[in-house]
């Protein structure tokens, strides 16, 4: 089901659009730097566009701010398969993924046992078609990984996230085993905080750092009930500062790749 708010945001772009002079999809591409199927998805609700497209548009087609509002509207829908798949548009569109975990696997190096079983802990009053259609959406986004130019990946997670059991002891097998397997794919890079480093910035929070070859860098977070998108600039930059103060204290990528394997054979 498309978000209402999101199908309204594209008529008004598309009534924006042909108010000024009836300009054509591919004028305003050109004004805004944007391809032309991009405009036709968003007209059409078929993707959910980042705040940067928005505010071009309304610069653009001389809006007032309009479009602008209805976007941040979108923020408040609170359908899990809407929410989830605002963060995942975007992810499609970097060319480079900063991930830091304190708790679990990130959810794209999961494999489908792994995201269902944590899912499925995660909202236990949530329908089964919910969560096959959350699982589908986390695993269609690894699609990234092997596209001809996939993103560049950094990925620190805590040790406590190899010793966390998820599912059954075969499940968490096979995720150390494909995390181990990504861990040497060129373009992916994976870093482990050990224990043995106590306290560090990043024990309260998950986060995401989203980067663009033409758009500002944007960053996301989640939490039980809520997804989020962050695109000021003052807290990107505040958790692109956190993200470095962990990389300081987390294991080189090969000694992170050892323990992997040593956590996978004490499994």
């Amino acid at each position: 089901m498309r978000s209402p708010t999101l199908i309204a945001l594209g008529s008004e772009l598309r009534r924006y659009r042909l108010a000024a002079d009836n300009m054509t999809q591919g004028q305003l591409a050109k004004l805004i730097n944007y391809s032309e199927g991009m405009i036709s998805n968003v007209e059409t609700a078929q993707k959910v566009p980042r705040r940067d497209f928005v505010e071009r548009c309304d610069k653009a087609l001389k809006t007032g701010g309009a479009l602008l509002v209805l976007h941040g509207l979108l923020k408040h829908e609170t359908h899990p398969v809407q929410s989830f798949a605002r963060y995942a548009e975007a992810e499609r569109d970097a060319s480079g993924i900063h991930m830091w975990d304190v708790v679990v696997i990130p959810g794209i190096f999961q494999t489908p046992e792994y995201a269902r079983a944590l899912l499925t802990a995660g909202r236990p009053a949530a329908r089964p078609e919910v969560i096959d259609d959350l699982v589908a959406a986390r695993i269609e986004r690894q699609g990234i990984l092997t596209r001809d130019k996939p993103p560049v990946i950094w990925a620190i997670i805590d040790e406590s996230v190899l010793r966390r059991e998820i599912g059954d002891k075969e499940t968490q097998r096979a995720q150390l085993d494909r995390l181990a397997e990504l861990a040497q794919q060129p373009g992916i890079n994976i870093q482990v905080i050990p224990h043995a480093a106590g306290a560090h910035a990043g024990l309260t929070s998950s986060f995401t750092i989203l980067s663009f070859d033409e758009a500002p860098d944007i960053a996301y977070s989640e939490d039980p009930a809520t997804s989020h998108l962050h695109e000021k600039p003052d807290l990107v930059k505040a958790l692109q500062q956190t993200y470095e103060a962990l990389r300081v204290v987390a294991l080189p990528v090969s000694a992170s790749l050892d323990l992997i394997r040593q956590v996978r054979e004490e499994t």
